[in-house]
Parts: C-alpha cells; sequence; structure tokens
C-alpha cells in the first residue's frame, strides 16, 4: 500500500487519507512516516478510530511513551494526556477546573514537555470531539521554527546564540496562580531544567532553530530580568507570523503527529463553557539533551 499525501502547505505538514492508524504498521510505511515526520514536522491521519489502547500501541512504534507529571490530570493510562474541558464521565467541566486551565495555557506557544531534560520528540494526538465550524477558536497553530531561526536578523541571531532558558512545571503555577500546587513528589521528578534558546540539529546536518516556550516561563535568561521578558515577548510575536504557521482546523477522528524538536504550537482560544473539546495524547521521549551552538555534538 502507499500512502495517500497532501501537503498542506510548502514547508510544514502533509495529510494522510488511507491508512488505519490502529493497525499493525508495516517496514516500508514505518519508514515512509518517519521521513515524512522529518521532512515536513506535521502529518494529519484523517478519519481515524483511536482508543486508547490503540493510541499507546501506534505512539510505541516511534518510542517509548511519556508518562505524566500528574495522575489525576489522565484517564485510564498514565501514557496518556486527556487534553479536554470534559471529565472522565463525560461532565463539561467549568473553566475554572484545573484540568480546563491547563487547557488554557496551552493557548501560550510551547513545545511538549520542554520542562524534562531530554525534552519530547512526537506529540501524537486524537480527536474525539472538536468544535464545530462555527465555533470561534479551537484550532491548533503551529510555527517551523527551522524557518524562523532562518528569518532572523543576524543581530538577532547573534544576541540570541549565548542564551538559555529555563523551563520548570512548576512555575506553571506562576503563569496560572489558580493551578493547586504539586505534590513535594512531583516537584522532585521534574526539578528546573535550561535549553537554549537556538538549538542544533545533528540529524539535519546541523541546521540551527528556535528553541522556547511561553507555558513554562516568559523570560530568557543571560540578561537583566526587564531584558529577558522583553526579548521573550519579541519572540513569541516573531514566530506567529503567518509565513512560518499552519493552522489545524480540527474535524472529527483526525490523529495529527508532530515533531517537537522542529514545531511550536498552541491551541487558538475558545468559549470553553459553552463548546466540548476533547482529545487524548501520548507523547514520545526525548532520547537526548537539546544541542546548541556551543554544545559537543
Amino acid at each position: 500500500m502507499k500512502l495517500k499525501i497532501t501537503n498542506l502547505t510548502k514547508h510544514t505538514g502533509v495529510k494522510v487519507e488511507n491508512f488505519d492508524c490502529s493497525k499493525r504498521i508495516s517496514s516500508d510505511i514505518f519508514l515512509d512516516i518517519k521521513n515524512l515526520i522529518q521532512e515536513k514536522h506535521f502529518i494529519c491521519f484523517k478519519s481515524q478510530s483511536i482508543d486508547e489502547e490503540s493510541l499507546v500501541n501506534f505512539t510505541r512504534n516511534f518510542g517509548n511513551l511519556e508518562t505524566y507529571p500528574e495522575k489525576d490530570k489522565t484517564k485510564g493510562k498514565i501514557e496518556i494526556f486527556n487534553v479536554s474541558n470534559i471529565s472522565s464521565e463525560g461532565i463539561h467541566l467549568n473553566e475554572e477546573d484545573p484540568r480546563v486551565v491547563l487547557q488554557k495555557n496551552n493557548s501560550r506557544w510551547h513545545t511538549d514537555s520542554s520542562y524534562r531534560y531530554y525534552p519530547a520528540l512526537f506529540s501524537i494526538l486524537y480527536g474525539k470531539e472538536v468544535l464545530p465550524r462555527v465555533a470561534s477558536g479551537g484550532q491548533t497553530q503551529f510555527s517551523n521554527m527551522l524557518l524562523a531561526y532562518e528569518n532572523l536578523p543576524e543581530s538577532k541571531k547573534r544576541l540570541l546564540e549565548p542564551l538559555h532558558q529555563v523551563h520548570s512545571y512548576n512555575d506553571i503555577r506562576r503563569i496560572e496562580p489558580s493551578l493547586p500546587e504539586l505534590s513535594y513528589e512531583e516537584k522532585s521528578n521534574f526539578p528546573p531544567v535550561t535549553h537554549p534558546v537556538i538549538r542544533v540539529h545533528p540529524d539535519r546536518q546541523n541546521k540551527k532553530s528556535l528553541f522556547f516556550t511561553s507555558n513554562t516561563s516568559l523570560e530568557i535568561g543571560g540578561m537583566s530580568l526587564k531584558e529577558g521578558r522583553d526579548l521573550h515577548s519579541w519572540l513569541v510575536n516573531y514566530v506567529q507570523n503567518p509565513k512560518f504557521c499552519y493552522t489545524h482546523q480540527w474535524e472529527p477522528n483526525d490523529l495529527i503527529m508532530w515533531d517537537n524538536r522542529v514545531l511550536l504550537h498552541r491551541v487558538i482560544p475558545y468559549n470553553y463553557t459553552k463548546f466540548r473539546r476533547a482529545m487524548i495524547r501520548g507523547t514520545v521521549e526525548g532520547t537526548s539533551p537539546v544541542f546548541g551552538p556551543f554544545s559537543n555534538i
């Protein structure tokens, strides 16, 4: 079988329409998918029928699965994150519920699991309930950090080259103070880490990309606090340039997969009280730290 592939933009994303992700993958198709995610960084598999078990099985094709830091934010399996404003019993949650507050925090540009020393490799997200087309918001937007780096002014490249950002799972509480405190064990399992703001990709001929987040902290290190916050704000505005972006308009039973090393993403805010949105995510563990311009690769 040959995959039916349609480009979504020139630089990011493909759509695959004739593949069942719940079935075993042949070695040839596996290589095709690996090449697609390497070259286009995002895949949408259309018309899937996935439960937690089959999502885990599909995700395991690409590596070990992460377990989520907070067990109460998952459903049946600790490897599956419930990206939802709906409880496991199907109840539409109110906006103040911590599970919904976390979803709101996802409207900030980020890359999954940047708070780990080995950040996530791939994320795989399945849309169980999606917003109707007439609703405002609810899309997932991606920004290509390889392109963003290429288009930086040389002065900004020189400024960013030695800089790092602190990524801390606990600091989500600093940004979203209504969230309950983490337990001592949860804090101990995920201490703060720093990653270079410019990332070097050994598997892409040492190409460089931007690597930062705005859902765990809102400043860049290596300068005064004000300068770091101003620079972070500039980066957030810069990466939402439409020429770097692809916006995914969800349809029921879409399964999307993306490369966290290359893409930032965010959910476009929507009316959390009026609309239900339910998704489940599996995440492939990273296998190396983030290399920067001064790393020994």
